[in-house]
């Protein structure tokens, strides 16, 4: 069976849902807003055996899941402006965090336990590779995304995909601004016109 966040498109693994868990049933809807605002309507639990109630936000498509992790590190209060030791510490939950971090610096040149993970980084030459080896790293193996679909997914959150209304006939959306949250209320649209051409 594929790893967890390939079966779901949730190349980071994130959560989506925080808090306490609802029930005792496996799935639950998605709750954290970030996952939501990028497509995911289903949250998985894991049997992890870590005994912190993981779970796993479901994607639609793999660019989905991709804008979803680049929002998440670029405007969480937990890893907008962290350091990558810090951020990444928090982000593993304490877990492996040297083999994590020893993981990501093989992939990505350059990149420092100090380096700071702001908008410039996301927007520079190792924001890309980070995601990448982050995805390869929560999958225990290369992430079957395609180079196409990650910047793709870059594009789309950085706001150089063009505007488009989405599948249900919302409005169209405009591309996010610096500093700003994405707008992603027809990013399906977008989403679904790139998958269709490509």
């Amino acid at each position: 069976m594929e790893p967890a966040s390939i079966r779901t498109r949730n190349p980071g693994a994130m959560w989506g849902i925080s808090g306490k868990r609802p029930g005792p049933a496996k799935e639950h809807p998605t709750t954290s807003a970030i996952p939501l605002r990028w497509g995911s309507k289903t949250t998985i639990y894991l049997s992890d055996g870590t005994g912190q109630g993981n779970n796993i936000a479901v994607f639609p498509t793999y660019v989905q899941g991709i804008c979803a992790q680049l929002d998440l590190w670029s405007n969480s209060k937990n890893y907008k402006d962290k350091t990558f030791k810090t951020a990444i510490t928090t982000w593993s939950g304490g877990n492996n965090v040297p083999s994590y971090i020893k993981y990501v610096k093989a992939r990505v040149p350059g990149i420092q336990e100090s380096t700071v993970l702001n908008r410039a980084f996301w927007q520079g030459p190792m924001g890309i590779p980070f995601l990448k080896a982050q995805a390869g790293h929560e999958a225990g193996k290369p992430y079957p995304a395609t180079d196409a679909e990650f910047k793709q997914a870059h594009d789309i959150f950085f706001g150089k995909a063009a505007s488009a209304k989405d599948p249900a006939g919302e409005a169209p959306i405009a591309p996010s601004a610096p500093e700003a949250k994405p707008d992603t209320a027809g990013v399906m649209s977008t989403v679904w016109s790139w998958l269709k051409k490509n």
